[in-house]
Formats: C-alpha cells, sequence, structure tokens
C-alpha cells in the first residue's frame, strides 16, 4: 500500500525521517547503483552529493529514486521519484522530485 505525498510537504515530511537517506542510479548494463546521501530540500528541488560512477549514469539517464527508510517514528517508507536539473562538477546533483508516496513496510511473517 502506498498514500501520495503532496510535493509542496515535501521538506516537511523528510525532515521527520531523519538527514540521510539512499540514492538509487538505474545503471544499464547491471544492477542500479544506491549511494547513502544527505539530501538538502528546499522546495521540490533536492541537492545530493553523489559519487563518479553515480553522476556518470545520471548523464545516460537523469532520474533517480530516493528512499527514507521506515523509523520507530515513522512506520512507512518515503519514496521519492525525482529528475535530474543539473550536475556540477563536484558530483554535487540537483534534482526536481516529481512524486513521493510513504509506502508500507513488507510483512514479516
Amino acid at each position: 500500500m502506498s498514500m501520495e505525498v503532496a510535493l509542496e510537504e515535501l521538506s516537511e515530511v523528510a525532515r521527520r525521517y531523519g538527514p540521510t537517506a539512499y540514492a538509487a542510479v538505474s545503471a544499464p548494463d547491471g544492477p542500479p547503483r544506491v549511494t547513502h546521501v544527505s539530501p538538502q530540500i528546499e522546495g521540490i528541488m533536492i541537492t545530493i552529493g553523489l559519487g563518479r560512477r553515480s553522476v556518470e549514469l545520471l548523464g545516460q539517464h537523469a532520474t533517480l529514486g530516493l528512499l527514507w527508510p521506515a523509523t520507530d517514528r515513522e512506520p512507512m517508507s518515503l519514496i521519492v521519484d525525482a529528475v535530474v536539473d543539473e550536475i556540477q562538477p563536484d558530483g554535487v546533483v540537483r534534482v526536481r522530485a516529481v512524486s513521493g508516496v510513504h509506502h508500507r513496510p513488507a510483512p514479516t511473517d
């Protein structure tokens, strides 16, 4: 089950999960690259730092996903899909959120 998160509330919602998240970047020739990041959110714009390989992959396919896992305080994960707005030479990437959802954890039974 998932519930939409209004993009205008993204900054406030993400703050409840803490200062870090995971970025997932598509790789055409293998599994996606998942990186631990410290997102800075202003409205629907998100700035993160990524490594060289992740930046190269974004140059080929300019979308990524961000995941804030469920916590003791937040029982559902936060998942945000985003498109690249700018890639700086030092690996700082600015993306624009296009959708966000709260997603329930998988059953453990």
